[in-house]
């Protein structure tokens, strides 16, 4: 059983009325509706499934029972159950891995994103800087000229050597990645990326129809010989890389393993997304230069954003691409809304003129809440493993136990939303990320951080306590 997919597709199956089994009936119904679960899909396991929502056996059964005397699920001993062949069929919709926005409640705390909090003071900055931004009534499909050309020369002045010609305006970091999906994917196309990963890019590249090959991150991010291994195993179209305090693992490839893998990728001609989007974030550690620096003609293609260094609701990401592919990839952009919003560039412009000054306020930021965090951890959940990380802003967490998703469910009903890690692995041959793994962001207000993590206790204890047993419905 897939567990990370069937806790997100289940995650708010306890809500609404009747009896549990009732309520799993209707939660699986939805699955089977919005098109998550298509026909003849096969259903988990009874006991498998009774283990991970943490009910019992018989409350499986009854809501199984319920489902298939309505026709919409089918149960033959030797092939399982399964949603019935005759069952609704909507449009096929992926299972994200992105978290979902469910709402929150007014105690609730959510470790599934990782967002900068804004103070009084960036606020009044912010509105400051859009003055600018209602001058003219023009389209930019690439980007507000201006903002281009700062970004060509923050690349160039890095050791990138970049003019504002190579630099599109996107929604985001995830418009920059999916805008590259669609111009290199077509389905059953093969992606490597790291397992594990950002969400974010696993789902953009499932969305295209492709197929994902992880390779291993170790303490020292991917290791050359491991990428040069899966380019000669499979025939990737595409490769996804963070090196810089890398998402979820906060690893940082050395410079040397980055030339080496610049050449790589340069002999094999394989288009590599170069994910920037955390390199401003290092708080003991400085970042090496890019990959691309080290192979400039490659088709190596550098994403940023302002989401983590600045505001996510910025919406503004840009993408640093290499000469030979400007006109095809920025083609691409016209095509597919005319341009990101003006008044959000024209803040980015006004903000990345002073990049230093915010690298220092968010790296001062986030570190406090980096080293609370660690903190209480330490104290309260000792037998949870980590390795504070010279940057980024996440806690790569391992549990003891092989069934985090699990506890992620547990954790909900104590008013903590979690990430389980496995949802971040891309499978490696027949291996996927083991289920033992979440991913914490150190972005909550560190005032909240101690009320957090005594509930992360509380509920790691029921969780324990249970685990083992079935639990009655």
């Amino acid at each position: 059983m897939d567990a990370p997919r069937w806790s997100a597709l289940l995650s708010g199956w306890r809500a609404g009325s009747g009896s549990r089994y009732d309520r799993l009936a209707e939660a699986l119904r939805v699955g089977i509706r919005s098109g998550q679960l298509p026909p003849s899909e096969a259903l988990p396991a009874e006991r498998a499934l009774a283990q991970l929502l943490g009910i019992s056996r018989s409350t499986v059964v009854a809501a199984y029972d319920t489902l298939a005397e309505g026709g919409w699920i089918t149960r033959r001993r030797g092939s399982g159950t399964r949603v019935a062949a005759t069952a609704p069929r909507g449009a096929n919709v992926l299972t994200l891995r992105t978290p979902s926005a469910l709402p929150h409640g007014g105690d609730e705390f959510d470790f599934t994103i990782a967002v900068p909090l804004l103070n009084d003071s960036q606020r009044q900055e912010m509105r400051g800087a859009a003055l600018d931004a209602f001058q003219e009534s023009l389209y930019y499909p690439h980007g507000l000229p201006e903002l281009r050309a700062v970004l060509a020369e923050i690349y160039t002045r890095e050791g990138l050597p970049t003019t504002p010609e190579m630099v599109l305006i996107t929604s985001g970091a995830q418009g920059a990645i999916s805008l590259l999906a669609g111009v290199f994917l077509r389905p059953r196309d093969q992606v490597l990326l790291e397992t594990p990963t950002y969400f974010g890019a696993i789902d953009a590249f499932r969305a295209a129809g492709a197929e994902t090959v992880g390779v291993p991150v170790t303490a020292h991010g991917v290791e050359p010989a491991a990428l040069a291994q899966a380019l000669q195993q499979h025939s990737p179209r595409l490769a996804f890389l963070t090196p810089t305090f890398q998402n979820p693992t906060g690893t940082v490839m050395p410079e040397r393993a980055r030339e080496k893998v610049a050449t790589v990728v340069a002999d094999a001609g394989l288009p590599t997304i170069e994910d920037d989007t955390l390199i401003d974030l290092g708080f003991e550690v400085e970042a090496p230069p890019r990959i691309a620096t080290f192979a400039p003609a490659a088709p190596i293609f550098n994403v940023g954003s302002l989401s983590k260094l600045y505001w996510a609701g910025l919406r503004v990401g840009w993408l640093r691409v290499p000469a030979a592919h400007a006109g095809p990839v920025g083609q691409a952009r016209t095509l597919s809304d005319f341009g990101s919003s003006l008044p959000g560039q024209h803040i980015a412009l006004r903000l990345l003129k002073d990049l230093p000054r915010l690298r220092h306020e968010r790296r001062e930021a986030v570190t406090v809440a980096r080293d609370l965090l660690a903190e209480l951890l330490r104290a309260h959940l000792p037998g949870w493993r980590f390795t504070v990380p010279g940057g980024g802003q996440f806690l790569w967490v391992e549990l003891p136990t092989r069934q985090t998703s699990a506890f992620t469910l547990c954790a909900a009903r104590y008013g903590v939303r979690l990430f389980p890690g496995a949802s971040m692995g891309v499978t490696v041959g027949m291996d996927g990320l083991p289920d033992s793994f979440l991913r914490l962001p150190f972005t909550l207000d560190p005032s909240r951080l101690p009320e957090a993590v005594q509930r992360l206790k509380a509920a790691w204890v029921e969780f324990r306590s249970r685990q083992g047993g079935e639990r009655l419905a």
